[in-house]
């Protein structure tokens, strides 16, 4: 009888161990291994998550639009992104070279204004807050410097990935989950990694 007990005590805590979190990147077409390794490595830093590199795909024609110059609609990209995400995926973050777009809402929901600028705002990155899907684009990334390229790559992946798992932004001096308010030299000034109250919101 204690046996049983014991097997069903062991049965039932193997059952509520979580897996360890396992991210997914999803490259759009044909994406540098330097950037791939450089979201690997951070990610796995900062989330202590396994990453798997999944085989990459054309971005799809219907995320497609020329409002102010081609661009992919980024909410479209994260709903590709979810949708065929493998089912042994807890995240999937998606990496573009191409310039990458979304409509920028007041508090309200509405298009802020004017809405001739912000229907069709070009983005580093987006991610659903929380959800299971993110995307960033390489295309407002780029700098002579590698090294500044290679950190903005990196900031923008753990951010995304931070609203993924429900952080807000954050206002503390250096934290990578700082809003970028609409210029890139924020996140040149940020942090490569999370402030103590955002990892104490995750852990």
């Amino acid at each position: 009888m204690k046996k049983q007990i014991l097997f069903f005590i062991l049965l039932y805590c193997s059952s509520c161990t979580s897996k360890p979190n396992l991210i997914g990147i999803q490259p759009y077409g044909e994406i540098d291994s330097t950037i791939i390794n450089s979201i690997s490595e951070s990610l796995k830093k900062v989330y202590d998550a396994d990453i798997i590199i999944l085989n990459n795909k054309s971005l799809p024609k219907t995320a497609f639009v020329n409002v102010k110059s081609p661009r992919y609609r980024a909410d479209s990209l994260l709903i590709d992104l979810s949708k065929n995400r493998p089912d042994s995926i807890n995240y999937i973050i998606g990496i573009t070279t191409k310039d990458i777009s979304t409509s920028k809402r007041d508090n309200d929901g509405n298009i802020k204004k004017p809405e001739s600028k912000y229907s069709d705002w070009g983005i580093f990155g987006l991610g659903y807050k929380p959800g299971n899907s993110c995307v960033i684009s390489t295309y407002r990334l780029k700098n002579k410097d590698l090294k500044i390229f290679d950190s903005r790559v990196r900031k923008i992946s753990i951010h995304e990935i931070g609203h993924n798992l429900g952080l807000d932004h954050c206002s503390a001096k250096k934290c990578v989950m700082q809003d970028a308010v609409e210029t890139i030299k924020t996140v040149d000034l940020a942090g490569l990694d999370l402030c103590t109250d955002c990892y104490n919101e995750i852990n």
